[in-house]
């Protein structure tokens, strides 16, 4: 991969100003290119390294969300749901998973539609006093479609 990140200066007019640097992402469509600018101009090192860190940062916040996308895909293949799947399919294989944190994890990695279909499949044909239909009603939230 090219290195995309460059470092732009911006010399200082006049004797007295200081020159500014800012980093930006090199970016080309066909023969045109230009540079678009990920930090405000910077009057000291100090400043641009702690851009740089809040980049970074957000790089590591973009991985972590990554992971967990993954992960929940990793999760669904495990459990063989599918998104051409019933509700009813569906929530037999959710309903078998012992474990509570992994049972509502499990639910909410699917499709928004996926989990209103089963939300209404669970609060119109199963006993929500007891097992794992007690569980979900406590703990869905209709506005949001996950369980919390």
């Amino acid at each position: 991969m090219d290195n995309i990140f460059e470092l732009i200066v911006q010399p200082g007019e006049g004797q007295e100003t200081k020159p500014e640097a800012r980093i930006g992402i090199r970016v080309k469509l066909s023969s045109f290119g230009t540079t678009c600018f990920v930090t405000q101009p910077c009057p000291s090192y100090q400043a641009l390294e702690s851009a740089v860190q809040a980049i970074r940062q957000n790089l590591e916040d973009v991985l972590r969300e990554a992971r967990k996308t993954f992960e929940s895909a990793s999760k669904r293949d495990r459990l063989g749901l599918r998104p051409e799947m019933t509700a009813g399919e569906i929530w037999t294989i959710l309903s078998a998973i012992p474990d509570e944190k992994e049972f509502v994890r499990a639910f909410n990695t699917l499709e928004e539609g996926k989990r209103k279909e089963v939300a209404d499949h669970v609060l119109t044909h199963c006993n929500v006093f007891s097992g794992k239909a007690a569980v979900f009603s406590s703990r869905y939230d209709g506005q949001s479609a996950f369980m919390e």
